[in-house]
């Protein structure tokens, strides 16, 4: 259970919200002096910074858009004590947590997820991929490390070099290199989005340009194809289809990625120069 700001960020909103017009108010005396809300602000900003900013930000953007709810948080605290069994409440408090404020965190953790899940997946995209799935394929791979590496022995394939024969020499899989990159019978759920498009394009025969994957770059064969037996209609089909298409760009999208589209859409400006570069790095994953 790893520490993080997440917990301060919700407290912090509140107090951010709090430093209104009267600056000079006071919020603490001492014997040695008030605190106003003006110098906490300051404060605050040197302690946690841009950082704070950010999340404090994102938090109300997400709470606007999406509804978790107490049911929801305590499901997933559940879920939390079981993992950690008797061991709960010292990882808490080892973390600087009570069971309040980890709810705070358990709740933008789930309001992150809604943000994550919230996409769309078009009629085009379940056809095709029911186009696709009617169909397994038997496949060889090459996989390397950049596009470069790719891109050099898809030129000497081209030439004329044997496929087999590369692969051995030059692919990284360790599972099948051995084999000159033989996959077997693959079908559409056992191919990564790219893989699949790739694949599923080619001729009995020939080989793909290079296909950028989760494991590298790789270059892809087509031994066969053979129709999948007792195929289901597309109607039946399409919610698991639907199903599997979310899943798919979730697993392959960051949160960085969410995150712009939601800064860009919530049209945010950040008033403070002290904070010029909230954000900066974020807006730079957007698609």
């Amino acid at each position: 259970m790893k520490k993080t700001i997440i917990g301060i960020t919700l407290t912090a909103s509140l107090l951010l919200a709090a430093c209104g017009n009267t600056d000079n108010e006071i919020v603490a005396t001492t014997a040695y002096g008030d605190i106003t809300k003006s110098g906490f602000y300051e404060q605050m900003k040197e302690i946690a910074g841009t950082t704070l900013l950010e999340q404090v930000v994102i938090d109300k953007i997400l709470t606007d858009q999406y509804e978790v709810s107490d049911k929801e948080i305590e499901e997933q605290l559940e879920t939390y004590k079981e993992m950690y069994g008797d061991s709960f409440e010292s990882a808490l408090a080892t973390n600087g947590y009570t069971e309040e404020t980890f709810k705070d965190t358990i709740r933008f953790q789930l309001l992150q997820q809604k943000a994550m899940e919230d996409v769309e997946v078009t009629e085009e995209e379940i056809e095709t991929y029911y186009e696709q799935g009617k169909y397994e394929l038997h496949t060889r791979h090459i996989l390397v490390e950049t596009e470069e590496e790719a891109q050099q022995l898809y030129e000497q394939i081209s030439e004329g070099s044997d496929f087999e024969s590369v692969a051995k020499e030059s692919s990284q899989d360790s599972e099948t290199a051995e084999n000159g990159g033989e996959l077997g019978w693959l079908s559409i759920a056992d191919m990564e989005p790219t893989f699949a498009d790739a694949a599923y394009a080619l001729e009995t025969g020939k080989v793909s340009e290079p296909v950028e994957s989760t494991l590298g770059f790789e270059i892809i064969q087509m031994i066969d194809k053979r129709e999948v037996k007792d195929y289901a209609s597309l109607e039946e089909q399409k919610e698991d289809i639907k199903k599997t298409l979310k899943e798919q760009i979730v697993a392959n999208t960051e949160w960085e990625t969410v995150e712009a589209r939601l800064l860009k859409e919530a049209n945010v400006t950040i008033k403070d120069e002290d904070f010029g570069n909230a954000f900066s790095g974020t807006l730079n994953k957007e698609e």
